[in-house]
């Protein structure tokens, strides 16, 4: 903590003690706060006694309390506070107040043991990790509400970056003590505390949970850095199927090795060809995609989705959402694509044979007469 903070703290905390005591003269309150700022700062900064970096209100309690003291110790009567009615701020408040004073018995309580004092000073040490980490959490947090589908690790374009940026100039400046002071600022700043605390430890096992999804998937899709292992079952399976591996999707290519789109696949029964059951809903990786992308149908005349007409078309599933039906749908702004094809161009095939062929590779469709 620096200097200025440590300066506005002592002048905060004795201007609330000043007017904790109410109705007494200016005269009586100069004379019982005399020295008051230079005996606080004084206790901030003895080393001896404040090794942990304990605020005026640990080591002094609420600024009521100690107005009380200085009353006692001069021998004046206690102040006799009226009864008031509770506010709605007070009733949305008392859990917070609860919260805080059930933390500062349980601190106090583990400061009375002797193992305590290198911890306290070991985490007192880690507050800047804390404080970055406070803000990472809100900031994934804005990221879940704002509708993002995929949470990451670390944000991915520049406005991303600077709403992590403001979040953490944000938290460090608070937990400096430089902003969010006012009685308003300071409950919805010990609120979000509090939700970053809760927050922190779910938003961390959700990301390992989709980090670890996503390396399976890229696995199992036979371009990650693990052996795949190929299964060979006795029954078939859906989908098509090469070398073991399911595929995702299929690209054709005409005699002279151009790409084709639009091509509908069928079976020697004339039952269409599908790669995927998944109706849109799975993820799949490619070698030339950052993020695994998801497939939309294509609608016939007849307005029936079908599933082999290739290659089929889709987005990074990023821009996917689920619709009020369940189903999941592109966003309004998203266009479905084709993904990246294997390659530009496929080899041209030989020309054909000449239709004038050497009479005895004829094959005879009737027996010759004798």
């Amino acid at each position: 903590m620096s200097i200025t903070t440590e300066v506005w703290d002592v002048d905060e905390y004795a201007a609330a003690v000043r007017r904790a005591l109410v109705g007494l003269g200016p005269e009586q309150i100069e004379d019982l706060t005399d020295d008051l700022e230079a005996d606080l700062a004084d206790a901030l900064a003895d080393e001896r006694h404040n090794a942990h970096g304990r605020s005026l209100l640990e080591q002094f309690g609420p600024p009521q309390e100690y107005a009380a003291e200085l009353r006692s110790a001069a021998g004046l009567a206690p102040v006799v506070v009226e009864p008031r009615h509770r506010t709605m701020r007070d009733w949305l408040g008392a859990p917070f107040v609860a919260m805080r004073a059930g933390g500062d018995r349980a601190l106090a309580t583990l400061r009375g043991q002797s193992f305590w004092p290198p911890v306290e000073s070991f985490l007192v040490a880690l507050r800047p990790f804390w404080w970055i980490a406070r803000a990472w959490t809100g900031y994934q947090a804005a990221m879940y509400f704002a509708g993002a589908t995929t949470l990451r690790w670390l944000p991915r374009g520049v406005l991303m970056w600077v709403l992590l940026g403001t979040a953490v100039v944000l938290s460090v400046q608070w937990g400096r003590g430089v902003w969010f002071r006012s009685g308003a600022l300071a409950w919805i700043a010990r609120a979000a505390n509090v939700f970053a605390v809760v927050a922190l430890l779910p938003v961390v096992v959700s990301l390992q949970g989709q980090t670890q999804s996503w390396e399976s998937a890229y696995n199992s899709s036979g371009y990650g850095p693990v052996q795949t292992e190929v299964v060979y079952q006795d029954t078939p399976m859906d989908g098509v199927v090469v070398d073991g591996m399911q595929v995702s999707n299929l690209f054709a290519y005409d005699a002279e090795g151009n790409p084709l789109t639009d091509v509908q696949i069928f079976d020697d029964r004339g039952r269409p060809v599908r790669t995927t059951f998944d109706n849109g809903s799975g993820e799949w990786f490619f070698p030339e995609t950052q993020e695994p992308w998801s497939f939309v149908s294509r609608a016939d005349e007849d307005g029936r989705q079908r599933w082999n007409v290739y290659p089929l078309k889709g987005a990074p599933t990023s821009e996917f959402t689920f619709a009020d039906d369940g189903t999941h749908a592109l966003t309004g702004t998203s266009v479905p694509s084709i993904p990246p094809r294997p390659f530009a161009k496929a080899p041209a095939l030989d020309a054909p044979a000449d239709s004038s062929v050497a009479a005895d590779s004829v094959v005879p469709t009737t027996a010759p007469t004798p």
